[in-house]
């Protein structure tokens, strides 16, 4: 026995060697196909016997002519090659050359080439267009790899991978990908010459069948393991029986059993003549097929022989197995000499009896069963031609199709449908591959593993010729025996050895140093790395040049931190964008306060829409604003201000817990005008991460501005109606809106034609934006600009541009001026930085201030420099001497040996242990210091204002630090602004980074939330909130975070405004109100509104209950362990709210049972579940009560702010999902009051059972009933509460959990 582990098929692709590019075929000669003309019989393969009738032998050795197929007139399609030596063409790697099928742009290679003449050659080949959704027409012929010299002998489908299998008469095997029949891999498994007998794909390669041998390569070519021996011989067919057990037979009286985890064959299996020329399995029997026309079934385990059909008189072609049928095709004997049987044998394996047999049109030589519906087979001849036949006895126009391949005279030797049944593979001994499909895009398997790839070479990194960085040895030698020298070998007289200068000495090294003769001696301060010294590129005299115009040098400081990417810093942590991981718990198990330890709430990510949390936060945090908005109420139903005003409040009451804003992005989804301008983005648009949020936040800014201006606005119905016959009023002077008051400026925009007409007209402005200075990359280098010029010349600009002049008649050159009448509030600026020149002007400006404060820094320095001591001290007796001597008293003298000294008696001054401990401190503040100092650029953005009109001239003048900002006092001529909060996008690459907001809270935000008087800066975003320093807020690397969104407000801006909320929410909310269904009837109603007596009090109960339908599936993936993560939630809207009386006369009955109108997208009514159906929610047609989300919004809130308890089972995620803020002292939820710790959470309706002996919930849910079933489960608490110990209490509770387990958590069937 013989076994071979060599490796084989190929080696890693070397990136410098050179690529040869494989012979091409040509075609040499060009045949007519007729259907008429007598077809060329096959040599013996795998399923045909050998001694088949065979006119005309085949000759492997000899070249096979093909003849040319032609597509639309144009040249013919030819693909394979052959060197000559016996091997084809193909690289090391066993990968074809250039093709990547993940290309995302699609440029394939393989399947063209050109030939000897230059013409580009297809390997798509024929297409007929699709004839129907269920007929199999042609989608690709080529001419596989080696065509032009051997036939096909064995085709498959691979059933782990989206390929096609393909081996020749010649030994060797190629392998495509997917259904553009893309060349993958292509290797010489065998020797040339020796005919493939079989194709068989495992999970980590394939097998691959010769005469004598048997490989195991993987898919790439690279050898497993060979298998050859005595018993190998003649082989024709293989069969996995399990994952591990390989069977191989032949025309011997000896199969053998093979291991493919050991490699070796570890049995060998008698069955006699004439052995085995087809393999088949079930789940019960192995069925092997000979050359005397029969099938022998053979027992699973034993393999001893259960049953024999005697299928044909002459010889077995082929059969197939499928469920409990079995059926063969072969030949008869007649006259004396073989025939083909054009009938099929049908043998049901249950009874083990032969069935009728079916009569076909054709000589049936290949079987394969097609699994559908009914029990179809396919039917191939050697002619190229098939039929689909149904074995159930239905005939249809499809089974008596006959269906014929483009062989153009050639032998079909191989057939093999893929597990998925939507392709057939056909080859012949024409060297031609044919596939066949019943659709345009195909899947070989139904869940095919990722197929392997070759690499793209790697290209060396570009270096400039003047980087001292990059170490030679990092280029590679191409040859090793090279004749002559290199190019960077250069002659003596054009180089310059220049050495590293020395970095300077420490001061604090000069200074306690002791020179004796011309050696100094000083003390380790121990600030630096032992044998250790730092060097750096910008100490050193080389200017690297950029890539590109303005840009600076990516070469890092260290070689260690180069990388791939160009953009090597790293952002920090608290900046990158934050993601809820979720469990099967959803998000109750996700730690919310790991990312946010104050007492002010973050806003979730997970709502469409919520790029916007940043600017959310950032309005809320301007007091008069957050109460103008919670003052406000309307009628409209998607009213942006109302919504914003229930968010602040729901931030206000929260004390560090997350919220969200989904009610308002519900509402913000419906504005017309939010759609129109491009801010309402697709769920595709916000994971790919393409959208520029920069701009689309800018203009979102723009947007909410003036949308909540005009929500306030808007008047008032009552105040719109007039009663008929009523004088009207003259009309009175409007009176502007907090928001106007607050961001307004009037601005006089003046229009000056050439002619000499002047124009003026008033406008208010709300939003300005920055205009950069238009010159060029040079000038912005050179020149310095204040931010206060950029600020100023944006906000009163003047401008020529074309516009109609009436005087003139006709388009004129008119300047166009802006000139401000009155400041605003409140300044809010968009950066517009959208350009990369914006970017640059931005970059080079805080380039600018940094160099300034270098030179000052190095100036100050330089006037304080030490000066060195005197190496004699005190005792220097040189009149003349220019050294320090410091003190003349010996005990102040400080000893040279420092910290060192060790000599009991010394008379020099020693530093005390405390005052080590503190230059320790010091020290390692100063050094945490200079590493901040470093990263931090200086910053251009001032972090305060001073602006003033002056005969209709605008001045400002920068205040550069917060400290500037609060010297400056107020006075009548100047408004002194400070910056309050900056929106800037952090950038990344790969899903487009994200934003966030640097606020300052004010004094009354931290006495509401931390009960304290104090100021301080965070950084917000979304759900993750920090402190940070005031400096960030104005400090900006232009490389990963760009500023979008500037608001400076006036330091006594909360004196000009009125900062008081007017509760607007009233007891009119909870009044009858008409449903918005008009088929809803009086018997229809389920509640009983609440009279004058029964308005609520605090301390009142209720119990609610609330029932919900799906927008959005949960979005989840499966992992190859089998567990389950969640990508996206379900996204959830509420359907059904319903509130029920907990005292009193009339208690358990509803005063609330609204179902609630929804614009958007049901996907599912979950109606098992919340007994919500299709049509209760649409007003045409519902004869439910039927209302808005915020009407009966606005009841719970009044409830809420009423003080009124309420109860419920599984209150957290109603109100969650609500998009309500609910004290926890005002929430009674069954759920927990039914709970031991570390136990699991039970159902309302087990609770139900158990406790109050009541079935609930038996077809459907319904509000109403969950409701009651809460509240007497309340009332049972408190009963049990009462009457027991809590150590009773605590026993009930663990018997309810035995009797739980006992049950399976559900209530027993009646």
């Amino acid at each position: 026995m013989e076994f071979n582990t060599s490796t084989g098929g190929g080696m890693p692709p070397n990136p410098y060697a050179p690529h040869f590019s494989p012979a091409t075929a040509t075609t040499t000669s060009a045949s007519t196909f007729s259907p008429d003309a007598p077809p060329f019989a096959p040599s013996p393969g795998p399923h045909a016997p050998p001694f088949a009738p065979s006119p005309v032998p085949h000759a492997p050795q000899q070249p096979q002519h093909h003849p040319e197929i032609f597509v639309d007139g144009h040249v013919p399609i030819l693909d394979g090659s052959f060197n000559g030596s016996g091997d084809y063409g193909h690289n090391s790697s066993g990968f074809e050359e250039g093709f990547h099928p993940s290309d995302p742009n699609g440029q394939h290679h393989s399947g063209q080439h050109q030939d000897q003449h230059g013409i580009m050659h297809s390997g798509r080949g024929i297409s007929n267009p699709p004839v129907g959704n269920e007929e199999y027409h042609e989608l690709h012929t080529i001419v596989a790899d080696g065509g032009d010299r051997y036939g096909v002998s064995a085709v498959a489908f691979d059933l782990h991978q989206e390929l096609l299998w393909m081996g020749n008469q010649g030994g060797h095997v190629t392998s495509y990908y997917g259904p553009g029949m893309q060349k993958y891999s292509s290797f010489q498994p065998l020797p040339v010459g020796t005919e493939m007998r079989q194709v068989l794909s495992i999970d980590n390669g394939v097998l691959l069948l010769g005469n004598n041998r048997m490989r195991c390569s993987e898919r790439g070519g690279l050898t497993i393991f060979d298998f050859s021996g005595e018993d190998m011989h003649d082989m024709q067919v293989m069969t996995l029986v399990d994952p591990t057990t390989l069977l191989i037979g032949g025309h011997q009286d000896k199969v053998i059993e093979f291991d493919l985890n050991s490699g070796q064959q570890v049995n060998l299996l008698e069955v006699g003549d004439p052995g085995v020329a087809i393999f088949r399995h079930t789940n019960r029997f192995i069925c092997c097929g000979d050359t005397s026309g029969q099938v022998t079934l053979r027992d699973m385990n034993t393999f001893k022989v259960e049953h024999i059909l005697k299928a044909h008189s002459g010889s077995l072609s082929d059969f197939d197995v499928h469920g409990n049928l079995l059926v063969t095709a072969g030949f008869s004997t007649r006259r004396g000499s073989l025939a083909v049987d054009r009938f099929l044998m049908i043998y049901d394996l249950r009874v083990m009896r032969a069935m009728a047999p079916m009569q076909l049109s054709i000589d049936p030589m290949f079987l394969r069963f097609v699994p559908t519906y009914t029990p179809r087979i396919v039917a191939v001849s050697q002619a190229g031609q098939f039929q689909i036949l149904d074995l159930a006895g239905v005939m249809t126009p499809a089974s008596m199709a006959i269906h014929q391949l483009n062989t153009h005279g050639h032998m079909c030797m191989g057939f093999d449908i893929s597990t998925s049944c939507e392709a057939f593979s056909f080859g012949d001994n024409g060297g031609l591959l044919h596939l066949w499909t019943d659709r345009e895009e195909v899947l070989y398997n139904n869940y095919s593993h990722p197929t392997e790839f070759a690499d793209h070479p790697e290209h060396l990194p570009a270096m400039s010729i003047v980087d001292p960085l990059t170490p030679l040895a990092s280029i590679p030698m191409l040859y090793e025996n090279c004749h002559g020298p290199l190019l960077s070998d250069w002659p003596e007289d054009c180089m310059k050895y220049v050495k590293r200068r020395m970095p300077p000495i420490d001061p604090e090294i000069l200074a306690s140093m002791k020179v004796v003769q011309f050696i100094g001696y000083a003390p380790n301060p121990r600030v630096k790395k032992r044998n250790q010294v730092p060097y750096r590129a910008k100490d050193l005299a080389i200017t690297i040049p950029a890539t590109s115009p303005g840009a600076t040098s990516t070469v890092p400081e260290s070689p260690g931190a180069r990388g791939e990417s160009p953009r090597w810093y790293m952002v920090p942590k608290r900046y990158r964008k934050v993601e809820i991981k979720y469990t099967k718990l959803g998000v109750d198990s996700f730690d919310f306060r790991h990312y946010n330890r104050t007492n002010f709430a973050g806003l979730e990510t997970n709502i469409p829409n919520s790029y916007c949390n940043a600017m959310l936060q950032v309005l809320y945090f301007i007091e008069p604003l957050r109460c103008a908005a919670q003052s406000h109420l309307c009628e409209k139903e998607f009213c942006l201000t109302c919504e914003l005003g229930f968010l602040f409040h729901m931030l206000d009451m929260s004390k560090g817990e997350n919220c969200q804003a989904s009610n308002f992005l519900r509402a913000f989804r419906t504005i017309p005008e939010a759609s129109a301008l491009g801010l309402v983005l697709g769920d595709q648009e916000e994971a790919t991460g393409k959208v520029n949020l920069g701009r689309l936040i800018q203009s979102w800014n723009r947007f909410i501005v003036q949308q909540v201006h005009q929500d306030i606005q808007e008047p008032k119905e009552e105040d719109s109606e007039k009663k008929e016959g009523e004088e009207t009023e003259p009309p009175k002077e409007v009176e502007k809106t907090p928001i106007e008051k607050m961001f307004s400026s009037e601005v006089t925009i003046s229009s000056k034609c050439r002619c000499g007409k002047e124009t003026t007209k008033e406008t208010n402005s709300m939003v300005y934006g920055l205009n950069y200075p238009d010159i060029s990359d040079s000038e912005i280098k050179k020149k310095q600009y204040a931010f206060t010029e950029v600020l100023k010349s944006s906000m009163s600009s003047e401008q020529v541009t074309h516009a109609w002049c009436e005087d003139c008649n006709r388009y004129q050159p008119t300047t166009q001026s802006r000139k401000l009448k009155s400041l605003p509030d409140i300044l809010a600026i968009n950066c517009h930085l959208d350009s990369e020149r914006d970017l640059l002007f931005w970059k080079t400006q805080e380039e600018i201030m940094k160099q300034k404060e270098e030179n000052s820094s190095k100036a100050s320095s330089s006037q304080t420099r030490t000066v060195r001591p005197c190496r004699y001290g005190s005792h220097c007796t040189r009149s003349d001497c220019k050294f320090s001597h410091g003190p003349q008293d010996k005990e102040q003298t400080p000893c040279r040996y420092g910290d060192m000294c060790t000599r009991a008696d010394c008379k020099f001054s020693h530093r005390s242990t405390a005052e080590k401990q503190q230059a320790t401190v010091l020290s390692s503040a100063e050094i945490l210091e200079m590493s901040l100092q470093e990263e931090a650029q200086a910053h251009w953005l001032p972090c305060g204002l001073k602006m003033a009109l002056s005969d209709g001239e605008l001045k400002i003048e920068g205040l550069p630090e917060m400290e500037d900002v609060e010297k400056e006092k107020l006075s009548e001529e100047w408004a002194v602004y400070e910056l309050t909060s900056s929106v800037c996008h952090v950038q990344e690459s790969r899903l487009g980074g994200n934003l966030v907001a640097h606020i300052k809270a004010g004094i009354p935000y931290h006495k509401r939330k931390e009960g304290i008087t104090a100021t301080q800066w965070y950084l917000v975003n979304d759900f993750a909130i920090a402190p940070m320093d005031k400096l960030d807020a104005v400090q900006f690397g232009m490389a990963w975070k760009v500023p979008c969104v500037l608001y400076f407000s006036r330091k006594d801006l909360n004196k000009r405004h009125d900062c008081q909320i007017h509760n607007p929410i009233s007891e009119k909310v909870l009044f009858p109100e008409a449903s918005l269904s008009s088929r809803v009837l009086k018997r229809h109603i389920t509640f009983q509104p609440l009279a004058a007596e029964e308005m609520p009090k605090e301390g009142d109960l209720v119990a609610l209950d609330a029932e919900f339908v799906t927008l959005n599936q949960e979005e989840a993936e499966l992992h190859s362990d089998g567990t389950r993560s969640t990508i996206k939630p379900s996204h959830m809207s509420v359907a059904r709210i319903t509130v029920i009386r907990g005292q009193g006369p009339q208690e358990g009955t509803p005063f609330i049972d609204d179902y609630i109108s929804t614009q958007e997208q049901v996907v599912d009514y979950l109606t098992k579940f919340s007994g919500i159906k299709p049509g209760d929610l649409d007003a045409n047609i519902s004869s439910k009560h039927l209302t808005t989300l915020k009407s009966t919004y606005l009841k719970l809130r009044y409830l809420i702010d009423k003080g009124v308890k309420m109860v419920g089972h599984g209150l957290k995620k109603d109100f969650r999902v609500i998009n309500l803020f609910v004290p926890k002292d005002q929430i009674v939820d069954t759920v927990l009051l039914f709970h031991l710790t570390n136990k699991r959470m039970m159902s309302l309706r087990f609770l139900a059972w158990y406790f109050l002996k009541l079935r609930i919930q038996s077809d459907t849910h319904d509000s109403i009933e969950d409701a009651r079933t809460a509240l007497q489960l309340h009332k049972k608490f408190k009963q049990l509460k009462d009457e027991q110990e809590p150590d009773e209490f605590h026993k009930t509770l663990r018997k309810m959990y035995e009797e739980g387990r006992k049950v399976g958590w559900k209530p027993p069937d009646e």
